[in-house]
């Protein structure tokens, strides 16, 4: 998945100055993207595990924030949202709560959220 799935949910529910404010912008996703690419499976099984540290904990900056935009964004919209949408999103928000680092569950979590927030005209 690229950067702006990412960036684009962020941008979905919060106002854009608070974002760069606070310094979050798909630089956060595409650090996490390239900290993904550099595991190496041979540095793994030989028990070099600086690489897996580094992904793990990019990756974890990035489901927090994923998760805690999700939550805003069901908090802020939550009347204007059908209860099916509502239930999607509370069971994907239940999914970041577990102890999990598979990169294409967390992309396809980013996704399945755009497409439900796309649905409604949300207009911070």
């Amino acid at each position: 998945m690229k950067h702006n799935e990412y960036e684009y949910l962020l941008n979905k529910i919060y106002y854009n100055g608070i974002l760069k404010k606070q310094g979050v912008n798909a630089d956060i996703y595409q650090r996490m993207q390239n900290e993904y690419s550099n595991l190496d499976m041979k540095n793994l099984v030989e028990g070099k595990l600086d690489s897996e540290y580094a992904f793990r904990k990019s990756f974890l900056v990035v489901r927090n924030y994923v998760q805690q935009a999700i939550k805003d964004g069901m908090k802020s919209f939550q009347f204007t949202m059908r209860a099916t949408d509502i239930t999607k999103l509370t069971y994907m928000v239940d999914m970041l709560n577990r102890n999990f680092f598979d990169k294409q569950s967390l992309d396809q979590i980013i996704i399945t959220a755009n497409s439900v927030f796309n649905q409604y005209n949300l207009k911070n």
